[in-house]
């Protein structure tokens, strides 16, 4: 396989998830707030070894549930 054929693929690629950091800039808070949201009990998030990713729309729906969170 060429290395565009891998190029081009990857363009059609939607991701599903969010990282902390999306989620940080979507909620307009700091990074390291974000990271304590994330990992709050009952947050929506996929963790494989170290890296936390967030389904998208597994986060809508809690942010629709949840609108009064205090961390």
């Amino acid at each position: 396989m060429e290395m565009r054929d891998i190029q081009h693929q990857e363009e059609e690629i939607e991701r599903v998830t969010y990282t902390i950091n999306e989620i940080a800039k979507i909620l307009g808070i700091s990074y390291k707030l974000a990271a304590r949201l994330v990992h709050m009990k009952g947050f929506p998030k996929i963790q494989i070894g170290r890296r936390i990713v967030i389904p998208k729309q597994l986060f809508l729906d809690w942010l629709k549930n949840n609108p009064e969170i205090k961390i």
